[in-house]
């Protein structure tokens, strides 16, 4: 199979522009990385599900970047009256990269501190849950929570560390109707979460709290050894997440560093070294350094991608190390892992897929796609160096505009502002990854024939929950009181 990195030799830019010519899909798709790694199994708060980054689609709002990281997978949104929320004991960080070395030039930190009023019930709120009585004073909490969570958010530029926002109210769980009120009232409190940080042109957007999780997907027809059915059961509905969010200025990013509109997104978790059980019921004390237990960026790379005995490996190390530690196995899953690895067994429904030198992948995936390669795409790998970290990041071009009719197959779709272009909330990137796995893209581009590869999917095209046309994007979170899961 030729290698794609001599895309000139090849002659593959003449047909390049078939990619252009795949039917237009409808707008919906989504997908994640539940329970990637044996570890993370066991510690599900600090657990990162999914990472978005896309220009932000809300009107008046391009000159911004929204980037989303959620964690604690497959939240049943009736578990009272302990309900899920982020963990006191968890930093959570979301990273962007702006010149290509896989190192953080930009963060935010993100810690949390939960209270309780009245310990004598057993309940999570003590009435209607109500506007904070001060809501423009992002401190002053909902009316009737018992259980109160607030955040503290740092921001380090180039090393350089500033507090954001402390004290700053979570938005409360959608317990019931009445708790929360009508669907229309919880969206109220919800938005009572988003605070904004300084002034027009320049203020960030901060949201914490329970979103809808959107990945829809077949998991069992997925896990039963790639065992697609016709139609697909959307087998993560009716569950919640927790979602960080933050809306960035271009120009923030340009303070960080940034000079040609080329940034890397990831999203971690961390823990202190050292924890301390008690025996007398008191919360554990935690000491020591931070050491990150969950790392994630683009979506099912460490879910599918990766063995079972370097998943925690990933989790554990910086995207500069994948390059060692994770590239042979994307590049050559064939021969890195053998017939028991998803690409091999793509290749066994297909009987196309190239399973060594894949090279289309680690453009995807690890390094960016340089301009040129896609006519109308002007590329979305880092200019400001010249060899690039190989390493999982989204890789996000801010420069190109969102889509006026947005194509949920991004790139394999001809809409440049798709995933793998950064990652927007609606992007089928389950079905993208897929075909694309299964050889799509080496496909369009002439470099072999695997028509099959197109046909990859798991036939479940819709979220059970529709996205917001505002941020922070995500849909409402299900409500405890009444809820439905699709397990057919």
């Amino acid at each position: 199979m030729p290698r794609l990195p001599t895309f000139a030799r090849l002659g593959l830019l003449s047909i390049v522009t078939l990619v252009f010519i795949i039917p237009l899909q409808p707008y919906s798709g989504d997908a994640s990385s539940h329970r990637d790694a044996p570890l993370i199994t066991e510690d599900p708060v600090a657990d990162n599900t999914d990472v978005y980054a896309f220009v932000s689609t809300q009107p008046g709002r391009q000159d911004y970047v929204s980037v989303i990281a959620n964690y604690i997978p497959l939240q049943e949104p009736g578990d009272g009256p302990n309900y899920y929320r982020f963990s006191d004991n968890v930093l959570y960080e979301i990273n962007i990269d702006v010149d290509g070395d896989a190192r953080p030039d930009l963060k935010y930190h993100f810690t949390f501190d939960t209270k309780i009023l009245n310990g004598n019930t057993f309940l999570y709120n003590l009435g209607k849950i109500g506007l904070p009585p001060i809501p423009a004073d992002p401190a002053s909490q909902y009316a009737n929570l018992n259980v109160l969570q607030s955040y503290r958010v740092t921001e380090w530029i180039n090393h350089a560390p500033r507090t954001l926002l402390e004290r700053a109210r979570v938005a409360p769980i959608h317990v019931g109707p009445k708790s929360t009120g009508t669907p229309a009232e919880y969206d109220l409190l919800a938005n009572a979460a988003i605070h904004t940080i300084g002034a027009a042109p320049r203020e960030l957007r901060v949201f914490a709290g329970p979103r809808d999780d959107g990945f829809y997907v077949d998991l069992m027809g997925a896990f039963d050894l790639i065992n697609p059915r016709n139609p697909g059961a959307d087998q993560v509905s009716g569950f919640n997440v927790h979602s960080l969010a933050v809306e960035i200025p271009k120009s923030r990013l340009m303070d960080a560093g940034d000079k040609d509109g080329r940034i890397g997104v990831w999203a971690t978790a961390n823990r202190r070294k050292v924890e301390i059980l008690r025996e007398d019921g008191r919360q554990p004390d935690h000491t020591g350094n931070w050491v990150q237990v969950s790392r994630l960026a683009n979506p099912l790379v460490n879910e599918v991608l990766i063995p079972l005995k370097a998943k925690d490996l990933y989790n554990a190390t910086e995207p500069g190390d994948d390059e060692r530690n994770i590239r042979n196995f994307i590049v050559n899953p064939g021969t890195s892992q053998g017939p028991a690895a998803l690409i091999p067994i793509l290749n066994g429904l297909t009987g196309c897929t190239p399973t060594t030198n894949r090279t289309d992948l680690e453009l995807a995936l690890l390094t960016g796609i340089p301009g040129g390669v896609i006519p109308g795409f002007v590329g979305n790998r880092e200019t400001q160096k010249e060899k690039v970290a190989v390493a999982d990041l989204i890789r996000l071009n801010y420069n190109i505009p969102p889509a006026t009719t947005p194509n949920n197959l991004g790139l394999l779709g001809a809409d440049v502002a798709g995933f793998p272009n950064g990652r927007r909330v609606g992007d089928d990137v389950l079905d993208i990854d897929l075909k694309a796995a299964g050889g799509a893209i080496l496909h369009v581009l002439g470099a072999i024939s695997c028509p099959a590869s197109l046909t990859l999917s798991d036939f479940v095209n819709a979220n059970d929950v529709p996205y917001l046309s505002t941020f922070p994007y995500l849909g409402r979170p299900h409500q405890g009181y009444a809820h439905l899961h699709d397990h057919s």
